[in-house]
This record gives structure tokens, sequence and C-alpha cells, in this order.
């Protein structure tokens, strides 16, 4: 098994290198873009049952996609949806279900190679572990959405059950970004520590998850901004400019999945050194 070197910016880049990130982000966002609508139909499918207003839903995610993506996605979830067979919803769930879950099965490979972990369970497994982190992911998503896009109204609506003061809003807010915070580490989390064929405890695996959640936050926020002023896809890329826009988006998204994983296989093998420093030698 090859060594690494321990924890630190030089070593980070270095094992970014050595195993390949962006090469294995390239097939993750690949993955990502051919379950990424499967995977917000099904999303949206979901939030129909809920009562909640699929237009509002997927307005959420203009805060954080390029205009032009956001709109490339909106148009497409929106005519599928109206286009959809209600006979076949059940055949549409596994499909899109078994269709998103192909982007994690990338996931576990690029997290064996950060800890040099060959897989060792069987392929009907992983596949099991895939799945139940897309229907993990989905519901956490949905319980996100709710709070974003009804938040201000439940605050109010508690405010008036309880005869709160109307600075209870501002605290409000708060615990309701907050929530929303932990909910995407804890998926970071769930990610980190399952997928990956190695027994990890959630200390091991929180620091990936919090750098992943204020990551993506950032470059997702960072990346928008660039697009929507500086950026000028269209007029490089034509009609396909939005495909690109969300292509870029995906692959760096999965550039900081990645990244998450490699830091916590650093900061274990850098516990594993100052167990042991001979390991070194």
């Amino acid at each position: 098994m090859k060594v690494k070197s321990q924890i630190g910016i030089k070593n980070i880049i270095k094992r970014i290198i050595d195993d390949e990130v962006p090469a294995l982000a390239s097939e993750l966002s690949y993955s990502l873009i051919l379950s990424f609508f499967p995977f917000l139909i099904f999303l949206m499918t979901l939030i129909g049952y809920l009562s909640l207003d699929t237009e509002l839903v997927l307005w959420e995610l203009s805060k954080v996609l390029p205009d032009g993506a956001y709109k490339l996605v909106h148009d497409t979830v929106l005519e599928v949806l109206q286009g959809r067979n209600v006979k076949l919803l059940s055949l549409g769930f596994i499909l899109s279900i078994w269709t998103s879950s192909t982007g994690f099965r990338s996931v576990i490979k690029g997290l064996n190679k950060a800890y040099d972990e060959k897989e060792k369970r069987s392929l009907i497994k992983v596949i099991i572990i895939s799945i139940l982190c897309t229907i993990g992911l989905t519901f956490i998503i949905v319980a996100t959405l709710f709070l974003l896009v009804f938040g201000e109204a439940l605050g109010r609506f508690l405010m008036w059950k309880f005869f709160i003061s109307g600075s209870f809003m501002s605290l409000w807010n708060i615990v309701r970004y907050a929530i929303i915070l932990t909910s995407m580490i804890l998926v970071f989390a769930l990610l980190y520590r399952y997928t990956p064929s190695k027994r990890l405890r959630w200390r091991e695996v929180i620091p990936g998850a919090i750098f992943a959640t204020i990551g993506w936050i950032v470059v997702s926020i960072g990346f928008s901004f660039y697009v929507n002023n500086f950026g000028n896809y269209s007029r490089l890329y034509g009609s396909i400019g939005a495909v690109i826009i969300l292509l870029t988006w995906l692959y760096l998204t999965s550039i900081i999945i990645m990244v998450g994983g490699e830091l916590n296989a650093a900061l274990a093998f850098d516990r594993k050194v100052k167990e042991n420093p001979n390991i070194l030698r």
C-alpha cells in the first residue's frame, strides 16, 4: 500500500493529484448529469404528494444555480412532470431511484481510493448502499426545501399559535437556517461514513462533511455570481451554453465532495501516524 503524507495544505494537494481527484470528479459529474434530472423529477413528484408548490421549490434552486442552468432545469422538470403518465408513476419512482443511485457508485470508488481501500463488499451490497443514500438524501432535501419555502410562514404560525413576541421571527430565521446547514452536514457525513469500504466513526467524517457543506455553498454562490455577471456562456457556446454551465457546476460540486473525502482520509492517516510514528519508516 502506498503511504501518503501527513495533513497540511501542500500534502492535501499532493493527495488530490496522487488520487486523480480531478479525473474521478469528471467521472462523478458524468454520473451526476445522468442522474440529476431523474432525481429532480423523482423529488418533484414526491413533493407533489406533500402539497408543496413545484414552482416555489424549483425557485429555491435559483439561489445557487446560474440563470442559464436554472432555466434549463426548470423547463425540463416542468415539461416532464406535466406530461407524465400517472399509471407509470411507480415504475418511474423505481427507475429514478436506480438512475440517481449511479452517481453514488462513483463516490464510493473515489473514497475507496482516498483511503487506499479495495472494495470488499459485493456488488449487490454496493448497489443497496447507493440506493439507500439516494432515498435518505431525498427525504433530507424535502425537509430542507420545506423549511426554505414555508419556513417564514411556519414561524408566523408558531408566533400566532403560542402568542410569541415579534422578536421570535429573528430567532426562528437563525434556527431554520441552522437546521438546513445541519441537514447538509448530516448528508455529507452519512455519505463519507457509509460509502467507503472501510469502517469509520462519526468523528472521522465530520471535518470533511463541514468542509463539503461550506465549500459547496461558497463555490455554488461564487460560480453563480461569476456566470450571471461576467461569464457569457450563451454567446460562446450558443444554445448549449446552459448545458455547459450545468456540467461545470456539477463538476465543481464533484470536486468539493471528493476533496472532503480526501480531507477525512488525510486526517485519519495523521492520527494513525501519531499513534504509530514507525509507519513512515
